[in-house]
C-alpha cells in the first residue's frame, strides 16, 4: 500500500512539474509587455488634465496603495523608452480593482493627447479574462511618453491602479487564451468532481462528501466571477459588482473546507471544543463575508480588514487537525497534506499581500484557483481511497451479518434450516403449503450400532438426500433430532412418498447399515402459528 501511495504522489508531482514547465514556457509570449509604475494623486474639483500634469511633483509613487483612503485618484504612469513590435498595435492593460472605472489619457512625445473612456458607450466590455481591463490605443505617429488615468470611487482595498502594462494586442490575446485554458480546465475539474462526489454521497451518505460538494460549488462559482468571464455576457457589470460576489464566495468555500476537514478525519478523536470551534469559525467567516457584500462600499477599508483577519484562525485550526491526525496515525493524512498544501500556500500569499508584505500580482489574485485545482485533484484520490476502504468495511460487515444470520437460521450439522427459520419462512410467505414430515425409524439403534459419529453421518446423508429429491423452491429443514421437513407451495403431490422412502433406504452407511423412515403428508393454508400446528 505504501508503494502505491508513493507512486501516486510521484505522478501528481510529475504532472505539476509539467504544468509549471508549460507556464514558464509561455514567458516569451509576454516579452511584448512592459510594466508601468503607478504614482497617485487625490483629485480636487478644479483639476484638469493640464493642471494635473503641471503638478507632477505632487504625485506619490508608493508601492502600498492599499494604505490610501477611498476616493477619486489621478494615476500617472511613465511609459518606458522601448519599442514593442508594431507601435500601431498597442493596448493598455491594468488589473480590475474596487472602483467604478477610469478615464485614460495617453500623452505622446509630440504633445498630442488621446482621451479614452473604456467604460462608456462600449459595445464590448473592456474587462477580459484574468480580471484585467484592456484599452486598445489609437494609432499616432509619435510614441506614448506617459499615461494619465482618473480612477473613480476607488476603494483602495488592494490599491488604486496596479499591474498596469503597455502591451501589444497579440500579447494581450495570448494572455487571455492561456487564462481561458486555465479557467476552462479548472471548471471542468470542478464539474467532474462535483458529479463524482454527489454520486458517492448518494451511495455512501458520508457527511464529508456533502461538505466537499459545497466547497466545490463555492469554488467553481468563485472562479466564474473572479475570472471576469461574466463581463462578456452581462453588460454594465462593474468591478465592485464582481468583487461583491467573489469575496463572499471565497469565504463560503473556506467555510465548507473547514466542515470538510472536520468530517474527513472521522476516525480521529476530535475534542468537542475543536469541533465546536470549527463550526463557529466557518459560520463567522460566512457571516462576515455576507455583511461585507451587503454594506460595501460603506466603510470598505474597515470591512476589508475585518474580512482578512477573519481568516487568520484557519491555519491554527488546520494545524490542530493535522496534529491530531498525525498522533492517531490517520492513513489519510499524507493525501490530505499533499492536496491542501496548494491551498495553504495560496492563502499565505493572499494574507501576505493583504498585510503589505507582498506586492499585488495577478498570480496571487488567482493563486486560490491554482491551489484549489491541485487540492481537488489530490483530494479526489484521497476520497476515492477512503470510499474504497469504507466499501470494503461495509462489505465485511454485510458478510459477517449474513454469516451470523446463516448460523442463527441453519442447523450446524446438516446445513438445513432449523425449526425457527423454517417456521418464519412459512409465515412470511402466507400461502397454501404442502408439508412432508420425515422421521428416521429407531434412530437410537443407529447411534448404538455406529456410535454418535456414525449417527451424525447418517443425519448429514439424509439431509443431502432430501435436498436432492425436494421440488424446486421447496424449504428443507431439520426440525430436531431425527425429524426432517420439506414444504412447498400448492396442494399438488410433487413428491411421491415411496420414491422418497426408497431414496432414504439406499443411503450407504458404514458396515452396510441401512436405515428406514416414516413420512406423513398434508396441505393447508398457513397464515399463523395455529395453522402450522394444525398442519
Amino acid at each position: 500500500m505504501q508503494v502505491v501511495r508513493i507512486s501516486i504522489i510521484k505522478r501528481i508531482l510529475a504532472a505539476l512539474a509539467l504544468l509549471l514547465s508549460f507556464a514558464l514556457g509561455q514567458a516569451p509570449a509576454f516579452a511584448n509587455s512592459v510594466p508601468l509604475h503607478s504614482c497617485t494623486l487625490a483629485t480636487t474639483p478644479s483639476d484638469t488634465v493640464h493642471t494635473v500634469l503641471a503638478r507632477s511633483e505632487a504625485f506619490t509613487c508608493t508601492d502600498t496603495q492599499n494604505q490610501l483612503a477611498p476616493g477619486d485618484y489621478w494615476v500617472k504612469m511613465q511609459a518606458p523608452e522601448v519599442t514593442l513590435g508594431d507601435s500601431r498595435n498597442l493596448v493598455f492593460r491594468t488589473a480590475s480593482l474596487w472602483d467604478e472605472g477610469f478615464e485614460l489619457w495617453a500623452i505622446h512625445e509630440d504633445g498630442h493627447i488621446e482621451h479614452y473612456e473604456p467604460f462608456e458607450r462600449q459595445a464590448i466590455s473592456p474587462m477580459r479574462l484574468g480580471s484585467t481591463t484592456v484599452v486598445p490605443l489609437r494609432n499616432h505617429s509619435a510614441p506614448v511618453s506617459m499615461f494619465l488615468a482618473k480612477v473613480s470611487e476607488s476603494g483602495a482595498v488592494r490599491g488604486v491602479m496596479l499591474q498596469s502594462q503597455l502591451s501589444t494586442s497579440e500579447s494581450a490575446i495570448t494572455f487571455e487564451m492561456i487564462m481561458s485554458v486555465f479557467y476552462a480546465g479548472f471548471a471542468g475539474v470542478c464539474i467532474a468532481l462535483l458529479v463524482y462526489n454527489i454520486a458517492l454521497w448518494r451511495a455512501m451518505r458520508e457527511p464529508f462528501l456533502l461538505a466537499y460538494c459545497a466547497m466545490i460549488v463555492a469554488t467553481l462559482s468563485y472562479g466564474l466571477f473572479t475570472s471576469g468571464a461574466l463581463h462578456y455576457f452581462v453588460s454594465g457589470l462593474s468591478g465592485p459588482d464582481r468583487l461583491r460576489i467573489t469575496i463572499p464566495l471565497l469565504a463560503y468555500s473556506a467555510s465548507a473546507a473547514l466542515i470538510f476537514i472536520r468530517f474527513f478525519f472521522a476516525n480521529t478523536e476530535i475534542p468537542k471544543l475543536l469541533a465546536k470551534t470549527t463550526y463557529v469559525q466557518a459560520a463567522a467567516m460566512a457571516a462576515i463575508a455576507t455583511i461585507y457584500a451587503i454594506l460595501a462600499p460603506w466603510q470598505i477599508k474597515t470591512l476589508d480588514a475585518i474580512y482578512v483577519y477573519s481568516f487568520t484562525p484557519v491555519p491554527v485550526i488546520f494545524g490542530i487537525y493535522v496534529w491530531k491526525a498525525w498522533k492517531s496515525k490517520d492513513r489519510f493524512l499524507g493525501y490530505f497534506l499533499l492536496g491542501w498544501s496548494g491551498v495553504a500556500i495560496s492563502t499565505l500569499l493572499r494574507m501576505l499581500h493583504a498585510f503589505d508584505i507582498l506586492p499585488y500580482h495577478i498570480l496571487i489574485e488567482n493563486s486560490t484557483l491554482f491551489g484549489m485545482a491541485f487540492e481537488a485533484l489530490v483530494s479526489s484520490l484521497a476520497i476515492g481511497y477512503r470510499v474504497r476502504l469504507l466499501a470494503k468495511a461495509r462489505d465485511r460487515a454485510e458478510i459477517a451479518e449474513a454469516h451470523a444470520m446463516a448460523i442463527a437460521d441453519t442447523d450446524p450439522l446438516t446445513g438445513l434450516l432449523n425449526r425457527r427459520a423454517f417456521l418464519r419462512a412459512l409465515l412470511e410467505r402466507q400461502s397454501h403449503w404442502t408439508l412432508v414430515l420425515l422421521d428416521v425409524d429407531h434412530f437410537k439403534r443407529v447411534n448404538d450400532s455406529l456410535g454418535h459419529a456414525g449417527g451424525d453421518e447418517a443425519l448429514a446423508l439424509i439431509s443431502a438426500t432430501l435436498q436432492e429429491v425436494a421440488p424446486s423452491g421447496a424449504l428443507v429443514a431439520r426440525l430436531g433430532g431425527e425429524e426432517f421437513a420439506i414444504a412447498y407451495r400448492g396442494n399438488l403431490l410433487l413428491l411421491e412418498p415411496e420414491d422418497l422412502l426408497a431414496s432414504v433406504r439406499q443411503i450407504n452407511l458404514p458396515q452396510g447399515y441401512r436405515i428406514t423412515a416414516s413420512i406423513g403428508i398434508a396441505n393447508r393454508i398457513v397464515a399463523s402459528e395455529h395453522d402450522w400446528k394444525i398442519l
